[in-house]
């Protein structure tokens, strides 16, 4: 049997891995910074959560205030998000909780003409999206398009399938107040009977620094933010227009 000195130590040492193991486990903090006026990078805090007024529906959280924004903006249905389903490539942006498919809501004075609109604006040229976006698929990309559904992916560091990305790249910084339309609706949400405003900040998503500092991403590069090998997943499918 070992003596009380002898235990001593080890009881120490026991009690040390235990809080490096706990350390481990805990979530990192999130933090972030805003690049532009509509680029925002946030690291930490990943984690998949319901996605209010749309039930069944999930993302990653850091994507709330963007989504907040797309629903009061441009009056869009989200018919999927975070997603395990096999019609979403496993090494896309689905199984992060970083990709939206839409439709018109059109319960709230949605249409496709507000769709397109919004796709023009986060891809003015086919497959060259705008900052945060990693990959826009509409109309020319097969399995997408007006009558069928808006992909939107937005950009991020390297991430194993359903697991949260260390970084992300939004419009909106996570918890940020935005004066420019990135609050929730009005009267109780998406059940309710206020449909809220239509003050968004208008004009186009603008590019921002990347990782290295300086210079500043062109739209067309925003594919380098985080310097990754691989070029953004092109889906053939997705859940379309109900």
């Amino acid at each position: 049997m070992a003596s009380r000195r002898t235990r001593t130590p080890i009881i120490c040492l026991l009690a040390l891995v235990a809080v490096a193991g706990s350390s481990a486990l805990a979530p990192a903090a999130m933090r972030s910074e805003k690049l532009d006026r509509n680029l925002c990078r946030t690291t930490g805090g990943g984690r998949f959560v319901d996605i209010p007024g749309f039930p069944g529906e999930r993302v990653d959280r850091r994507l709330l205030p963007d989504v907040r924004y797309l629903v009061r903006r441009y009056e869009i249905f989200i018919t999927d998000g975070y997603s395990r389903d096999g019609v979403h490539a496993v090494n896309g942006e689905h199984p992060l909780g970083l990709a939206l498919d839409i439709v018109p809501d059109k319960a709230n004075g949605g249409s496709w003409k507000l769709i397109s609109r919004l796709a023009r604006r986060v891809e003015p040229e086919q497959n060259a999206p705008v900052a945060p976006f990693r990959w826009v698929g509409y109309n020319g990309d097969a399995g997408h398009g007006r009558g069928n559904h808006l992909h939107l992916s937005w950009n991020h560091s390297p991430a194993r399938p359903f697991h949260p990305a260390r970084t992300v790249y939004t419009m909106r910084c996570p918890g940020a107040t935005n004066r420019d339309g990135g609050g929730s609706r009005s009267g109780g949400g998406r059940d309710g009977d206020g449909k809220g405003d239509h003050r968004g900040g208008g004009g186009g998503v603008r590019p921002g620094g990347d990782d290295g500092g300086g210079g500043g991403v062109r739209p067309r590069d925003a594919r380098t933010f985080e310097r990754r090998a691989a070029d953004p997943v092109v889906e053939t499918g997705g859940a379309a227009a109900r």
